[in-house]
């Protein structure tokens, strides 16, 4: 198993080392740490490109080094520089490498906010073959991630992101909490959510051993808003999300629910790609 974790040398990525050393050691996996060089035409040529990739391998082992006590795994731990589109390079690193979970910042250094998700995460987390776990700067959690919340909305997909968060639950030992959201006020739609809520549980407590700390139905409208709201007084360690590549282009570009879960979670985001 190999978790990835995209380095820019901005603080945010060196948080979402911190996570992915953690998350490489209950896993027992290698870690490999990825820098993108974006591809440019350089004024001195091949040498020049060769002396800034040489600096950068240098400023990642330095990390590495520097990091090395924390990582408590038999697997491998370290770096490698790309050069190319951002994104695409990172998807590349996955497909070939096999990886198992990316964990990565919100933003780099590209001078984006730090309330506003970047456009190369983005495009990473719509179009990864694997889960990736988002984090901010600001968000407040235990690396031990003891609280994951799971919602469940009408949709399909939504359950059938449940088995790879239970493997993880249950790597962490962590407690799972349940949140059912209706953005509609059809009574038949809110009683087969509530009826996936309850299999959701029954599944997590007797197929996976897992124990249930709380389900709870929100209904209405804002349920971004209620949804962020309760999984912050349950005091969540990290929230998880499907994410369904579907072909359409607006769908796979904009997706609301993901972009504010993502900017406004008080803790790390699970994206987990989904078949259609």
């Amino acid at each position: 198993m190999k978790v990835m974790v995209p380095i820019d040398f901005s603080e945010t990525s060196i948080l979402a080392l911190e996570a992915g050393l953690s998350v490489a050691s209950k896993l027992n996996a290698s870690l490999q740490m990825v820098y993108v060089s974006p591809q440019k035409e350089l004024a001195d040529g091949i040498e020049a490109e060769e002396e800034n990739t040489a600096e950068i391998e240098s400023r990642l082992e330095h990390i590495r080094l520097s990091h090395q006590s924390a990582f408590a795994s038999r697997g491998t731990f370290s770096c490698r520089v790309r050069c190319g589109n951002i994104s695409q390079e990172l998807i590349n690193q996955c497909v070939e490498d096999v990886v198992t979970i990316v964990v990565m910042g919100s933003h780099g250094v590209s001078g984006i906010t730090k309330s506003w998700i970047g456009g190369n995460a983005y495009r990473l987390i719509s179009n990864a073959p694997c889960p990736v776990l988002v984090i901010r700067p600001d968000m407040t959690f235990d690396n031990q991630f003891q609280r994951i919340a799971i919602p469940i909305e009408i949709k399909k997909s939504s359950r059938h992101k449940v088995p790879v968060v239970a493997g993880i639950a249950k790597m962490f030992q962590s407690k799972v909490i349940l949140i059912g959201l209706q953005s509609t006020g059809f009574k038949s739609i809110f009683t087969r959510i509530t009826m996936s809520v309850r299999q959701t549980a029954n599944y997590l407590k007797n197929k996976a051993g897992l124990e249930v700390e709380s389900t709870t139905m929100l209904r209405g409208k804002d349920l971004t808003g209620r949804f962020l709201e309760a999984i912050n007084q349950t005091k969540a360690d990290m929230v998880t999300i499907d994410v369904t590549n579907t072909g359409n282009f607006i769908t796979d570009r904009f997706r609301p629910f993901l972009i504010n879960l993502i900017n406004e979670s008080h803790c790390p985001v699970l994206a987990i790609p989904i078949k259609e």
